[in-house]
């Protein structure tokens, strides 16, 4: 099964709705593995976004992912990566499609409500960041045999 990395941001916190977005990827059958509330710092969003830590927006990043806490969380579930970018909808939250998370929760680009792994190297990268391995556990799900066809596995 693969894994993938999630971090429900400061706007969902304060706008109370991280159990409506943990329950939209409950619903779609996948398996919660991991899950903490943190408050992030600069030193690892400069780490985690170090792709765009140059970008004269950045400190404006490290101020909203700095707001509040945020939850992290790992998922599980066959092709949970893409399937999870999927559900999450386009970066511009004003244009993502009704019915994903980002289009049903979030108006604008910066403040969109969740973060998942653009990919497997991603996601492992990231769910090492933000988890020891003894945080992230494996456990039998009794709805796989009704979730998945047995070659899916």
């Amino acid at each position: 099964m693969e894994r993938t990395f999630v971090i429900i941001k400061p706007d969902a916190i304060n706008k109370a709705i991280v159990w409506k977005i943990t329950s939209r990827l409950e619903d779609k059958g996948f398996k919660l593995v991991a899950c903490k509330m943190k408050q992030l710092d600069e030193a690892i969003l400069k780490t985690h976004y170090a792709h765009i830590a140059d970008k004269p927006f950045f400190p404006d990043i490290v101020s909203f992912m700095t707001m509040s806490p945020v939850v992290l969380q790992v998922w599980e579930g066959v092709e949970v990566v893409e399937v999870v970018r999927t559900m999450l909808g386009i970066t511009n939250a004003r244009k993502a499609a009704p019915w994903t998370i980002r289009g049903d929760y979030a108006n604008s680009i910066g403040r969109n409500v969740m973060h998942a792994s653009e990919d497997i190297t991603a996601s492992k990268e990231e769910i090492a960041r933000f988890f020891d391995e003894k945080e992230v556990f494996s456990y039998a799900n009794s709805n796989e045999g009704v979730i998945y066809d047995a070659g899916e596995k």
